[in-house]
């Protein structure tokens, strides 16, 4: 068995099936008309409630958003919460703020017409962990956390709603890393979770972690190092609600062991048939793995395409995998000979016993994938936890609300949009700001071609890293953030950008 494979089984398909069986099943049945360039986009016909991805409604008349969750004790770390209205109206609502040991505390916001409105995540309060319940007048709106932190600045999406299941497929505390689990409650009434892990030993459900308590509108802080999991390189958790509904987060903080940094995400609420990665790279100084979390009571067979718009033979085979029940497999993508240096997508998928992509919700729960980049500089090492996006998030409409952190990193310039196409059919991409002028078209990306099956990256230039930023696209496309961690550290943070779910009414020049 591969070192780079862990408890799972890997193999290459011996026929060609990456553009036939894997990923045009979905590409075919996502090809859309280009839009007239005189009307708004229509990003897609899923909505929020049917996807695992956080999004923006739109054509709402109201939106909430539920953030994963801060620091409240750390006088190193400042944590952020960003609204950002593209409308040419004021948008107004509510920020609750819910803690671990102090009563819920609700102030009016208000963001002013095609602008961001930046407030303090913790309110000034001092709590051991505090999370933040957005809502807001406009279905346009979009919220997103950020932590500044020593260690590297971190941005997370916030959910459009609670859920009753959560999952995090990469945990790791190797070498004394910290891992804690925020688990939030933003209703009136006690939620009871049971929580069990996965490690390299297999799948534990200690008796300490069934029927914790959340109480009413608060945060309840989990270390899994004091929870048993202590100096493990794979560890998966999944929360499981046995009455209400509630939204996890995770904090990160690599000390050793090929990792170093920080970083902060919402978890997954809930499983999911495919996965989308855009920003996969091979080259020196990167590793890249790839981990798959089963949290099934049956084995999961699973394919791994590269997306490179490449008609290459090994690209046309993607890699097959079987995750056993209630484990993890790690795939070390930095090892595979089949794939050149370079830029890529990845397209995670549950794949039949007939080696089709399955489109059939009626398994019940499949996989959770997230992707662990390291980039290594001068000996200097930065990590970066990215989970993928799930089934029916590709759409045409993408925006990045807290904008780029644009920043140098050695002599790698950060601040950049890797943008993956997911269909079949080339596209034309236009990467705007909105600021007071509206949407504006960035000078030399008003018209940007992307290939059918392909992966480009577009720096922002430093002068719109602070603004907004829009993506459209012609097809439905995913979008990644490579951000500055800031500090002058090495490597990059990665984040998904938010899509957008119906026609977009941001004022355009």
């Amino acid at each position: 068995m591969s070192l780079a494979i862990k408890t799972g089984r890997l193999r290459w398909l011996t026929v060609v099936v990456l553009l036939v069986a894997g990923t045009v099943g979905i590409i075919i049945s996502n090809r859309v008309s280009p839009p007239d360039p005189n009307i708004a986009l229509v990003a897609g016909s899923a909505t929020a409630s049917e996807i695992a991805m956080p999004s923006v409604a739109g054509d709402t008349p109201a939106s909430s958003w539920f953030c994963p969750g801060v620091p409240g004790r750390d006088d190193t770390v400042h944590s952020e919460i960003i609204v950002a209205n593209p409308t040419k109206m004021p948008i107004t609502g509510t920020l609750t703020l819910l803690s671990t040991d102090k009563p819920a505390f609700t102030t009016t916001l208000i963001v002013a017409p095609l602008a961001r409105g930046i407030f303090d995540a913790t309110g000034g309060r001092k709590s051991q962990y505090i999370s933040a319940i957005v809502e807001l007048d406009s279905g346009q709106a979009s919220v997103e956390q950020r932590i500044i932190h020593p260690a590297g600045d971190s941005v997370a999406l916030c959910a459009n709603e609670p859920s009753d299941r959560w999952f995090f497929a990469d945990g790791f505390t190797g070498a004394e890393s910290l891992f804690d689990i925020l688990l939030t409650n933003p209703f009136p009434d006690s939620t009871v979770v049971d929580l069990s892990f996965v490690t390299l030993d297999g799948k534990r459900e200690p008796a300490s972690l069934k029927g914790l308590v959340i109480p009413a509108q608060s945060v309840l802080g989990i270390s899994m190092a004091d929870q048993g999991a202590r100096n493990e390189a794979v560890l998966a958790v999944s929360v499981r609600a046995s009455s209400g509904r509630f939204v996890a987060g995770k904090l990160q903080h690599f000390l050793g062991r090929g990792r170093l940094g920080y970083t902060t995400a919402l978890g997954a609420s809930a499983t999911s048939r495919q996965w989308w990665f855009a920003s996969g790279e091979k080259a020196s100084g990167v590793d890249e793995q790839l981990v798959v979390f089963n949290p099934t009571d049956t084995d999961q067979s699973v394919s791994i395409a590269f997306l490179t718009g490449s008609s290459d033979a090994q690209f046309r085979e993607p890699l097959v995998l079987t995750v056993p029940a209630g484990r993890v497999t790690t795939l070390s993508t930095t090892s595979l000979p089949a794939i050149a240096n370079g830029r890529y997508g990845i397209f995670v998928s549950s794949i039949t016993n007939d080696f089709v992509t399955t489109n059939d919700d009626a398994a019940g729960e499949f996989i959770v994938v997230e992707q662990v980049v390291s980039r290594t500089v001068d000996k200097k090492t930065g990590t970066s936890v990215v989970l993928g996006a799930p089934a029916g998030s590709p759409s045409r409409v993408w925006t990045s609300p807290s904008g780029m952190s644009a920043g140098v990193a050695g002599s790698i310039v950060i601040g950049s949009i890797v943008v993956a196409n997911t269909t079949s059919l080339d596209t034309k991409l236009r990467i705007s700001t909105i600021g007071p002028a509206g949407a504006v078209p960035i000078e030399g990306l008003e018209q940007v071609s992307l290939g059918s099956a392909g992966v480009i990256s577009i720096a922002i230039p430093q002068s719109a890293a602070e603004l907004q930023i829009l993506v459209e696209s012609e097809t439905e496309v995913v979008v990644q953030r490579e951000l500055s961690r800031g500090h002058e550290l090495v490597g990059l943070t990665g984040v998904l950008a938010l899509p957008y779910r119906s026609p977009l009414t941001a004022d355009r020049k």
